[in-house]
């Protein structure tokens, strides 16, 4: 009876110790220590410091992923690279997100963060073009007229034509500066809004009107001459070249807020954001390819750091209060609010768009 009775408490102890390890080993699991799931991911180029901080490399491997990250242009991402091998696909918008969900018929998709399309320029611009009535201040914003400034485009207005010009005397035309339509979704939004008010204010939902747009607007993109495949290069050389290169040049207000809450010293005191009006939202959007994808494309959104973390780096996220927070903590001015939010068009509208850009493109000049 003896024995028994120690062979029971000893058979009672190892399902102890077994429940212990179905509770215990996952946890273990999901730490670096024990080893991490590497997730491969296809990512835009504008994402790439917040997947090299230090702090979400370790909430990852906290969470048990390591990505391997690979950048390229948003269309390119949708369009012509190979998915295969990657688990993952986070573009800067939805429609090329839409996109690829439909060639590989994928349902789930997920939208970590998301930021507005703005225009980096220098306060001495913004003075000028609010004198010609193309800017204006809208509470702690500037706001910038799309309307008036595709009729300066259209009337092909120099920057020496505006009234009391005596800070950027040039005959360069004036034009915003951006990537390159055929390769970049920030320039694919450019021309989603642009398309968007050249239509009346009405979203382009067919392709006689979008062949229209086309003609119409391609010259925003024509005219600038050699442009950048990613939104990077373009700001960059905003911080480095300055106003004689770079009076304006449409980006994500995540990359100007970024270095705006960093105090990295990268923005000078003269630099400021003006907001398309309409603008219009980028929506980073991961296209979960395998489990081990659809599972960081859920974290990304859900985790409470992860999100945090995002706002450091300049993006929205759901939760405002937090946005703000931070903002003040920095001694920086909080994301404003905007009203005039317009949607792109569907991902085939917009292809058309561009598609009958590129083919501007080879034709060359004449």
């Amino acid at each position: 009876m003896q024995g028994r009775r120690v062979l029971g408490l000893a058979l009672a102890g190892l399902l102890a110790l077994g429940v212990v390890a179905l509770i215990v080993v996952p946890r273990i699991r999901s730490g670096p220590s024990a080893g991490t799931t590497k997730v491969r991911a296809l990512i835009s180029s504008e994402k790439q410091s917040y997947f090299a901080d230090p702090e979400v490399v370790a909430a990852l491997a906290r969470a048990g992923y390591r990505l391997e990250i690979t950048s390229a242009g948003s269309r390119e991402i949708a369009t012509t690279r190979d998915l295969s091998g990657f688990d993952l696909a986070f573009p800067a918008d939805a429609p090329q997100a839409d996109r690829i969900r439909h060639d590989r018929k994928i349902n789930a998709s997920y939208v970590p963060f998301f930021t507005p399309m703005a225009i980096a320029t220098f306060a001495p611009i913004a003075t000028l073009l609010t004198a010609a009535d193309v800017s204006s201040r809208e509470g702690d914003h500037n706001l910038f007229d799309m309307r008036k400034y595709l009729d300066l485009v259209a009337n092909g207005t120099r920057w020496s034509q505006l009234p009391a010009n005596s800070v950027y005397r040039t005959e360069k035309s004036i034009l915003i500066s951006s990537t390159d339509v055929r390769t970049s979704n920030s320039a694919a939004l450019y021309l989603a809004i642009a398309s968007y008010v050249s239509n009346g204010g009405n979203i382009v939902t067919d392709t006689g009107t979008a062949d229209r747009m086309t003609d119409r607007l391609a010259p925003l993109f024509l005219k600038q001459g050699y442009l950048d495949a990613s939104s990077q290069e373009p700001f960059d050389d905003f911080l480095t070249i300055g106003m004689g290169k770079t009076p304006m040049v449409m980006i994500y207000e995540a990359q100007f807020r970024a270095h705006l809450l960093a105090k990295d010293g990268s923005l000078s005191g003269d630099m400021v954001l003006m907001y398309p009006n309409p603008t219009i939202y980028a929506k980073h959007t991961v296209v979960p390819l395998t489990p081990a994808g659809d599972a960081v494309g859920r974290l990304l959104t859900t985790d409470p750091e992860l999100q945090r973390l995002a706002v450091r780096h300049g993006f929205r996220t759901a939760d405002v209060g937090y946005g703000r927070q931070y903002a003040t903590e920095r001694g920086a001015s909080p994301p404003p609010q905007l009203v005039n939010i317009v949607e792109p068009p569907s991902a085939e509208i917009s292809e058309r768009m561009i598609g009958q850009i590129e083919m501007k493109y080879r034709k060359g000049p004449g």
